[in-house]
């Protein structure tokens, strides 16, 4: 096998094992060409009010486990059945569960080398998938979380160099180890399509930005939108639409655009959004709305345009609970909120611990009755003390610290699809150790 190109991501690094690399060369891919221009929808200003609830505070609960090693971690959501991932690691930039939850897809960094494996849950042992190669002590490549096909059989790998900012290479990947990577296309922003026959992507220039379609079969690209910038893009559940976010040559904000699979019947469905988020059903958007200096929202609208979008409640990070009858918000207060879509009633579940802001640091069980994140404790002043991982039941009950990291549980976690298991890493920064 010839040397493999191994991806690396900025924040933690392992120690290099060396061994056989595939090589991977960047080519951008071609694509074809535009569509429509946007028409701006009205907005509505229903918003939710909070009904006041006994919170519980996070001193009263001391963790489940206390960490003393970095790692990729699992536990279930009762904090037994702890296990390491990634032992004797202390790099690594993102992890993802394979869709049957039997898998989860790890990206390390050997210093200079970071590496892609496909680690088996239940047994079955570990296979490095890829690997990107750097200059002794310079790491040269960065790789986000690996996406699984709806399928299980590939991994969508995006690389980007160093030296080429910001030119960043997808590779499909088999995730039995099988097989040379193959360069697909040049881009940001990867979204599988729910039934895995097409690959959604951006890409930026100085001249401007496109929104393209990759279509498996044929391997071709198909450009559906042009912009200044493109932003987080959701499949609907159908994978007929795509909800993102955009903004224009002349504008200064994102706008938030639905747009049919074929670029047909594109639609501005508010000024000001970003990161939409599909609801289960495919009924609705969430999306979060405002600016820097007047403040954000989270709303809802109809995705078939009948109606004007709500505003439910202030924030800017949400989750849709899998029932798709709530939405959780992130509120700086700090509060975490479940707002009914039904009546925008808020229900505060908890006030005195403060999430952190990213949208990966909080979720759902994948029966709807828990929810975890990631949050500090106001009682404790040491580094290590922040950023421990919570659960809790839906209702504001049940609150405990699961985990106490020896660091700090990373920015991202992920219940295994069936809900046995929560993902995690202790740490933020490592060092070539």
């Amino acid at each position: 096998m010839r040397p493999l190109a191994c991806a690396v991501i900025v924040l933690l690094a392992v120690a290099c094992n060396g061994g056989g690399q595939k090589l991977l060369t960047p080519t951008p891919s071609p694509v074809a060409t535009p569509i429509a221009t946007a028409t701006p929808s009205p907005t509505a200003t229903r918003q939710a009010t909070a009904t006041p609830s006994a919170t519980p505070t996070a001193a009263e609960y001391p963790p489940k486990v206390s960490l003393t090693e970095r790692g990729v971690y699992l536990i279930r959501p009762d904090g037994t059945g702890l296990r390491n991932l990634t032992p004797g690691q202390v790099g690594f930039t993102g992890f993802s569960w394979s869709p049957d939850g039997s898998r989860i897809a790890v990206v390390s960094s050997a210093c200079s080398s970071p590496r892609v494996s496909v680690v088996h849950v239940d047994g079955g042992g570990t296979v490095e998938v890829a690997a990107f190669d750097g200059s002794a002590g310079e790491p040269e490549w960065v790789v986000t979380a690996p996406q699984w096909s709806p399928d299980g059989r590939q991994l969508a790998v995006s690389a980007r160099s160093w030296q080429e900012v910001p030119s960043q290479q997808t590779f499909l990947v088999n995730a039995d180890g099988s097989g040379e990577p193959v360069e697909a296309f040049e881009g940001f922003g990867l979204r599988w399509s729910p039934d895995g026959e097409s690959l959604a992507f951006s890409t930026h220039s100085e001249s401007g930005a496109t929104l393209s379609i990759f279509d498996m079969a044929t391997r071709t690209a198909t450009v559906i939108d042009k912009g200044k910038r493109f932003g987080y893009l959701d499949w609907s559940p159908d994978g007929q639409r795509m909800a993102y976010s955009m903004s224009q040559p002349d504008a200064t904000h994102d706008a938030l655009v639905v747009i049919d699979r074929d670029g047909e019947n594109r639609r501005v469905v508010a000024e000001r959004g970003s990161h939409p988020q599909w609801s289960p059903d495919g009924k609705y958007v969430a999306f979060s709305t405002g600016g820097v200096g007047i403040g954000w929202d989270i709303a809802v609208a109809p995705a078939d345009g009948s109606e004007e979008y709500a505003r439910l409640a202030l924030g800017q990070v949400f989750r849709w609970s899998p029932k798709g009858d709530a939405i959780l918000v992130w509120n700086v207060g700090p509060h975490l909120r479940l707002v009914s879509l039904a009546t925008h009633e808020a229900h505060d579940l908890v006030d005195d611990i403060r999430p952190v802001q990213p949208s990966s640091s909080m979720s759902f069980s994948p029966d709807g009755e828990q929810l975890a994140f990631v949050g500090s404790d106001p009682q404790e002043e040491a580094y290590n003390a922040h950023n421990a991982l919570y659960v809790m039941n839906i209702d504001g009950t049940g609150l405990q610290k699961l985990v106490k990291p020896s660091t700090a549980v990373g920015w991202g976690f992920e219940w295994s699809p069936d809900g046995r298991y929560i993902a995690f890493v202790d740490t933020i920064i490592g060092g070539c150790e």
